[in-house]
């Protein structure tokens, strides 16, 4: 009985194979690859056999759906996802802020801009990789260059006191000097029994008017000074030579009680 079982067992195996190889399994699949759909008959075969006998060219980073291994099935969809990785150098701008000075010694319509803005720079080495020429994924790998940012700095007024010189327009600063500053009263106790309240080139003297060296800065020029607030270089003194810088007051007191001191001075346009 057992002989007989075996015997049943063996025919039936050979059955199987013999179907098997006399008639091979045949269907259809589709096939997805660089935006267009190819349609093509298959055997008994693998992913990767039938890949091969379309001569689709693969790289080695493609991303193959189902994997090349597997058997292929009527009406089985076969994705090819084309990889590419890309290295790139980027240039990123980094904007620039606006920082605002509150000045007690400026009028509230006044503005001057002492710093000007400038976006800083930074240059980067990227690597990208796209699927289908279509970015997924991108990282920095190297900075190579970085030019920081250079902040805008502007000096606005918070006072809704006139003075006698003042700016009737935004201006900027063109170049800035320490300079040492002392302080005068244009009347007599500074400036001897003949002073008459003007200054050396004809000007109405008070606060906001500076005696300088023409020498450095300009006659006329528009400064401001920190400290001090706006001021126009229209005096001279026997004393005021080079680098520095006399200060008008309205008052004696005012002026006695400023201390010389170094100060930024900013020629303005």
């Amino acid at each position: 009985m057992k002989k007989i079982l075996t015997v049943a067992g063996i025919l039936m195996l050979v059955l199987l194979v013999g179907n098997v190889y006399f008639n091979p399994f045949k269907g259809k699949v589709k096939i997805l690859v660089d935006n267009t759909v190819i349609e093509s008959e298959v055997k008994n075969q693998t992913v990767y056999d039938v890949l091969k006998s379309l001569n689709i060219n693969l790289n080695s980073l493609d991303i193959v759906s189902p994997t090349f291994n597997t058997l292929v099935a009527d009406g089985m969809i076969i994705r090819i996802i084309r990889v590419r990785e890309e290295t790139i150098n980027m240039k990123e701008i980094q904007p620039y802020e606006t920082v605002k000075i509150k000045d007690p010694n400026l009028h509230k319509d006044e503005v001057i801009e002492l710093e000007y803005g400038e976006n800083g720079v930074v240059e980067k080495e990227v690597k990208v990789l796209y699927h289908d020429n279509k970015e997924v994924w991108r990282k920095v790998f190297k900075i190579l260059n970085y030019k920081k940012p250079k902040n805008c700095k502007i000096v606005v007024g918070t006072s809704s006191k006139k003075r006698l010189y003042m700016l009737t327009r935004k201006m900027r600063a063109s170049k800035v000097m320490i300079m040492k500053a002392t302080g005068y009263y244009p009347g007599p106790e500074d400036c001897g029994p003949y002073a008459d309240g003007l200054t050396s080139i004809g000007y109405k003297a008070g606060y906001g008017v500076v005696a300088v060296d023409p020498k450095v800065i300009p006659l006329k020029s528009k400064l401001y000074i920190e400290g001090y607030g706006v001021a126009i270089a229209a005096d001279v003194g026997s004393n005021i030579k080079g680098n520095r810088i006399d200060l008008c007051f309205d008052t004696y007191k005012d002026s006695s009680s400023f201390q010389p001191r170094n100060v930024k001075v900013y020629l303005l346009k």
